[in-house]
Parts: C-alpha cells; sequence; structure tokens
C-alpha cells in the first residue's frame, strides 16, 4: 500500500482513537480536541474517497498486497470491537458522532468498493 494512503487510513482514523483516549480517560475530555481530530479524520476520508475516484485506490490495489491486508483487517476489527464495548458499557465520548462518521464513510467507502467490482 502507498504511504499516502497508509497515513491517509490512519489519519481517518484519529476521531476513533480520540473517542477512545477520551472514554477510557475522561478528565481529559476536551470537545475542542475531538472536532479537531474530527476534521483530520474527515479531510483524511475525502483525500482517499478522491484516490478512489481517481482510480489510484481500488480494490485491486488493495488486495494486491495479501500481507499487509491481513493486519489492516485485524486492526480494523480490533478497533470496532474497542467502540462497540465502549458504547455497551455507555461510556463511549460522544457516541452519536462517532457512529455516524463511521456510517458515512463506509458507505461511502462500500459505493468506490462495489463500484470497482
Amino acid at each position: 500500500m502507498d504511504n499516502r494512503i497508509f497515513i491517509s487510513e490512519l489519519l481517518q482514523d484519529l476521531p476513533l482513537w480520540t473517542a477512545i483516549f477520551m472514554s477510557l480517560y475522561p478528565k481529559l475530555q476536551n470537545k475542542n480536541i475531538f472536532f479537531i481530530s474530527l476534521i483530520i479524520g474527515i479531510f483524511a476520508s475525502l483525500y482517499i474517497w478522491y484516490l478512489m475516484k481517481k482510480g489510484e485506490y481500488t480494490l485491486r490495489i488493495f488486495l494486491k498486497n495479501p500481507s499487509e491486508i491481513f493486519p489492516f483487517m485485524i486492526y480494523s476489527f480490533l478497533i470496532l470491537i474497542f467502540l462497540v464495548i465502549l458504547t455497551y458499557k455507555g461510556i463511549l465520548y460522544m457516541p452519536s458522532v462517532i457512529w455516524f462518521y463511521i456510517l458515512i464513510t463506509s458507505i461511502v467507502e462500500f459505493f468506490f468498493v462495489k463500484k470497482d467490482l
């Protein structure tokens, strides 16, 4: 995977990690920091969607290197497990914003992947 795509994927998850961190350490909760991380994540998502639209980031490119896919899938699955557990316990910071962000980014990426198929 290209470094700019890898970094964009990590930045896209920044609001998720910020919410997890702020959920585990309530004394450090800060709406400004959270929304800054959300803006960074949104711009990273827009960049990923731009690359998908241009055809520079496709399902074929993603599947090209299986040794990178497996750790990425584990990482994605674990972060979702953390979010589900924190939501279930009722301590996830900004749960509606986080789940809306995940839903929107997933739907848009799904349409690009579906188009690629």
